[in-house]
């Protein structure tokens, strides 16, 4: 386990870490681009995206980002624009992984390695799936699917998945725009969605654990 428990950790200080960084420097686009993009016309799209794309190397309030989408391009415009930046992050956390496929697999057993990739590689679509909207975690599942065998086909679609149902309720959220709307009952919606396509998804494919003791 040495060789996984040192890249979830590591990917987990570093996100911290540059949480952190972020918080204490206070850097206005990382830490409320709401007022960029509504100044910028035409080109909070591109920063929009550009954000959410980046969101799992530096640390960025992607539920801002796609309620100001929402906001400034209308329910579907602004969920298409999330669902791209969202897609992206996804494949740049796999791309990560693929670059420390190596070094891990060195650090590992070939036997661990063999049932680790098994599962992540039968399952870490649904893994993507399911912890799209989750901050930290989300980072951390993409690179670790790109230590396995998964193919790009399958993490696209995974990520295409996990972050459409965020992408379209936070999109809705901004196109409302009224205070009864609050952040934490998004989020929830959000992430109850998301668990509900989850577990309908391992109901129609069938249960990972039981498939590994056959």
């Amino acid at each position: 386990m040495k060789g996984y428990l040192l890249l979830t950790g590591g990917v987990l200080v570093l996100v911290l870490g540059l949480f952190g960084v972020v918080v204490v420097l206070e850097i206005p686009v990382l830490t409320n681009p709401v007022p960029l993009m509504h100044s910028s016309g035409a080109l909070a799209a591109v920063i929009g995206v550009g954000l959410l794309s980046l969101d799992v190397l530096v640390p960025v309030p992607s539920s801002l980002v796609m309620i100001a989408h929402g906001s400034l391009f209308g329910v579907w415009a602004g969920a298409g624009l999330s669902l791209l930046g969202g897609t992206a992050a996804t494949l740049i956390g796999f791309l990560a992984g693929r670059f420390v496929r190596d070094p891990v697999r060195q650090l590992t057993s070939p036997r661990l390695r063999g049932w680790a990739e098994w599962l992540l590689g039968h399952w870490g679509w649904l893994a993507v799936l399911a912890t799209r909207p989750v901050p930290v975690l989300a980072e951390t599942v993409a690179v670790l699917v790109g230590t396995t065998t998964m193919r790009w086909p399958g993490v696209l679609v995974a990520g295409v998945l996990g972050n459409l149902v965020p992408a379209l309720v936070y999109a809705w959220a901004g196109a409302a725009a009224t205070q009864a709307v609050s952040s934490a009952s998004v989020f929830g919606w959000v992430l109850g969605l998301t668990v509900l396509a989850a577990v309908l998804a391992v109901v129609v494919r069938g249960c990972p654990v039981r498939a590994a003791g056959r």
